[in-house]
């Protein structure tokens, strides 16, 4: 009788676990690829900081102040762009005006470029997101294989 409820619990677990911890493993590939270089033509420029944007970060419960930094660079195509990096940056990690940064960008897309350091931050958080799916991925496995076998029928002669 408990094997008639468990099997199917521990398979409805199982797949809860399994799945989503499929997908989260592949989005974090994904953005570790980009953030490691790996995806695409990307391209890196010394660029300058000209202007700091303020902005806040979190829940209404807990809100965090801080800077989103508009660099200043030259694309290889020559165009000089003013771009504003999408890292909120709070406290000592915020950049100073004048300060020199390295940005990348896709060559496709120079407006799309990022301060150099930001790429650590997305590596971070794509290594926790793959190690989080990669666990999900291994329990959920581990409870479809140790769901209780199905009660064989009485074999009626």
């Amino acid at each position: 009788m408990a094997t008639s409820f468990l099997r199917p619990f521990l398979g409805l677990l199982g797949w809860f676990l399994l799945l989503p911890g499929a997908l989260s493993a592949l989005g974090a590939a994904w953005l570790l690829a980009v953030s490691l270089n790996l995806v695409g033509d990307m391209r890196s420029a010394q660029g300058r900081v000209v202007a700091l944007v303020p902005g806040t970060v979190g829940t209404q419960g807990r809100l965090g102040q801080g800077s989103k930094s508009v660099v200043e660079f030259t694309a290889h195509d020559g165009r000089t762009l003013h771009v504003t990096d999408p890292v909120l940056r709070r406290l000592q990690a915020e950049h100073a005006i004048g300060e020199a940064v390295t940005v990348r960008y896709p060559a496709k897309d120079p407006l799309q470029a990022e301060i150099s350091s930001s790429r650590w931050i997305k590596s971070f958080i794509g290594i926790a997101m793959l190690l989080a799916g990669l666990v999900g991925m291994a329990l959920g496995c581990l409870l479809l294989r140790l769901r209780p076998k199905p009660a064989m029928a009485a074999s009626t002669a």
